[in-house]
């Protein structure tokens, strides 16, 4: 699932090239597998060195190809668009004619090509107004009304995600009664609750680090000292975590 905070603040041109700029950590960041490249550092490509802008552009190709077949890829559930829809769309992105689209399509005719077409480009106006809708609803939003971002990993978002700022910090203060360092009163069975705590715990770990199995349970035993395998197992299931296949190192996923 490619869907996270990194999409959430993607700009559409961003969303095309398939890379943002984060000022923070002054890199380029890969909006579907999380790559950043640092500036002012250069990378090799090719038998060239390429700056990181430069190799940004390098990676979404070597790497993972057209965005375009990349978003054509993704279910009905992220884009909205059928199967029809995306087989004409990659049609028209190639320039095929509208004789070899419908054959293609396999019915029809050029007349139904054209008016597929253009009704293509009437969802792209209604999308392009629906964007600036919501946009000026959320600048209205109080911020603790505004959702926890999803993390990029997550194996399947759905209703347990949908999580308020406000939702997040009373299940904090609910569950770790001590302090945001732990312990836990205990897992939670709710999904729900168990996402927003075992997002709490993951950012005790930090990114681009391989820990090994020793060093994950000694953060994890300060939130559950009984049931830190557990809560070890979850990280991974939820997409939190990720580990090789023998355990030898487990590292940030997000």
């Amino acid at each position: 699932m490619i869907f996270s905070d990194l999409f959430d603040r993607a700009s559409l041109h961003e969303l095309k090239q398939g890379f943002l700029y984060e000022a923070e950590s002054e890199s380029y960041v890969c909006l579907l597998c999380g790559e950043s490249f640092e500036e002012g550092v250069v990378f090799p490509a090719d038998g060239r060195f390429l700056e990181a802008r430069k190799y940004a552009v390098y990676h979404i190709g070597a790497v993972h190809g057209s965005m375009l077949e990349y978003y054509l890829s993704l279910d009905k559930k992220a884009t909205g668009l059928t199967d029809l829809q995306k087989q004409l769309i990659g049609a028209f992105a190639s320039g095929m004619s509208d004789a070899d689209t419908v054959r293609l399509t396999g019915g029809g005719s050029a007349s139904t090509i054209r008016n597929h077409r253009f009704a293509l480009k009437e969802k792209a106006k209604q999308a392009k107004l629906f964007l600036a809708i919501i946009e000026m609803m959320d600048s209205k939003v109080p911020s603790g009304a505004k959702f926890v971002p999803i993390h990029r990993t997550a194996p399947l978002v759905d209703e347990r995600y949908a999580l308020t700022q406000d939702e997040y910090a009373v299940l904090l203060n609910k569950y770790l009664p001590l302090g945001p360092d732990g312990p836990l009163t205990k897992l939670p069975r709710k999904e729900k609750h168990k996402v927003a705590l075992l997002k709490h715990v993951t950012a005790k770990f930090k990114k681009g680090i391989r820990y090994n199995e020793k060093e994950v349970n000694e953060i994890l035993i300060r939130f559950l000292d009984e049931e830190y395998v557990t809560l070890r197992r979850y990280l991974i299931d939820y997409g939190f975590l990720d580990r090789e296949d023998d355990g030898s190192a487990y590292w940030l996923n997000d």
